[in-house]
């Protein structure tokens, strides 16, 4: 597969370097996470970077061809992603009371987390028109843009997997925006948003995740239990003070009070050992990542260009802004990846493929 020597002189080397430095102190931070586990770091970090050079592999493929045209196909990726979102509901590997896995052989992937940058592609190829004519969306245009979302949302939060579907949901409904509502469309998404909690309550919610919200509101009406994620959280993050532990250092989630302390709740290893100055250089960090997506944004050549730019800025946002939130109890414990940070094959994969289509709609906007 070869790659025009002009294309590769136009990426985007500001957002490599900066996913490249994510991912660094992903892996940096995965050691000490695992360390205390039975089979040490060698496993996780070996699928981790498995995983990263698969990804690299698949931002090759995406760059070799126009963002338009995958956005164009985007309807086979949809029904392919949705296919396997209703297989994990068949077939899929149950964990810790979930089913969200789908092994493929032998290979564990996570289909929900495919689902994100697929419905921005989805989207971005439905309303892109829209967009071109200033065109805002009236209550019949926002039908099926609703349907496409809701449809996987549902799924998988029945997995159930409510912090996947939230994303979605906040996402798609972020793209709306970016597109342009009439204000009859806002007065219906605004009752939509006012009686969708106890929608989701009443019909959707299983019980250990309502118990996960009233935690949230009391944590220590039961602190030993549903608020204990919350709870050992806060006082991982809190004992880092202004400079940290330092590395290897951390306590909390060395003696294993702190569950998941690898995947959902990678930033608190990251707040006890590097403390308030080094989550500050996180928060740069990734500030630095999502004003580059909306730069690209920006300066795309086209529509299609400029909403998948900022739906996946947008999906970045909302997975970094909800997972340090629930780390020091500002929102309740859902299961949301830290992005490039956490581990997790499918994630990483997902954030790469979504950074291989950034560097497309930049590195194009040079070619014409």
């Amino acid at each position: 597969m070869r790659i025009d020597k002009r294309r590769l002189y136009h990426l985007d080397w500001y957002l490599i370097i900066n996913g490249l430095v994510l991912f660094g102190v992903g892996i940096f931070n995965l050691i000490s996470a695992t360390s205390s586990f039975y089979s040490g770091s060698f496993n996780f970090i070996i699928k981790q970077l498995v995983a990263f050079f698969i990804g690299n592999g698949l931002i090759l493929i995406i760059l070799h061809y126009d963002y338009r045209a995958i956005a164009h196909q985007s309807k086979w990726l949809y029904m392919g992603g949705l296919l396997l979102v209703v297989l994990v509901l068949i077939i899929g590997m149950a964990a810790g009371g979930a089913k969200r896995w789908i092994s493929i052989f032998g290979i564990n992937i996570q289909p929900s987390e495919f689902m994100k940058p697929i419905i921005i592609l989805f989207l971005a190829n439905m309303l892109y028109e829209r967009k071109k004519h200033s065109v805002k969306l009236g209550l019949k245009d926002i039908m099926r843009p609703m349907a496409a979302i809701f449809i996987p949302a549902l799924l998988i939060i029945k997995q159930p997997d409510l912090g996947t579907g939230i994303i979605i949901v906040l996402t798609g409904f972020s793209i709306l925006w970016f597109v342009g509502l009439k204000k009859s469309t806002y007065a219906l998404l605004f009752a939509l948003g006012a009686i969708s909690p106890f929608i989701a309550w009443m019909y959707l919610m299983k019980p250990y995740q309502k118990m996960r919200i009233l935690s949230f509101i009391n944590i220590d009406a039961d602190p030993s239990g549903f608020g204990y994620h919350a709870k050992q959280a806060m006082i991982a993050v809190g004992s880092g003070r202004f400079f940290g532990k330092g590395y290897m250092e951390g306590t909390q989630h060395k003696l294993q009070f702190i569950p998941e302390h690898h995947t959902d709740f990678i930033f608190t290893v990251i707040g006890e050992e590097w403390g308030f100055f080094g989550s500050i250089i996180l928060f740069l960090l990734f500030a630095a990542f999502i004003w580059r997506c909306i730069k690209i944004a920006q300066n795309a050549n086209d529509e299609i260009g400029a909403i998948i730019a900022f739906g996946i800025g947008t999906m970045i946002f909302l997975q970094f802004s909800i997972n340090v939130m629930m780390a020091i109890h500002l929102a309740p414990v859902v299961g949301i990846p830290l992005p490039f940070i956490s581990y997790g094959g499918s994630s990483l994969l997902t954030v790469l493929a979504s950074t291989g289509l950034l560097l497309n709609i930049n590195m194009r906007r040079y070619m014409f």
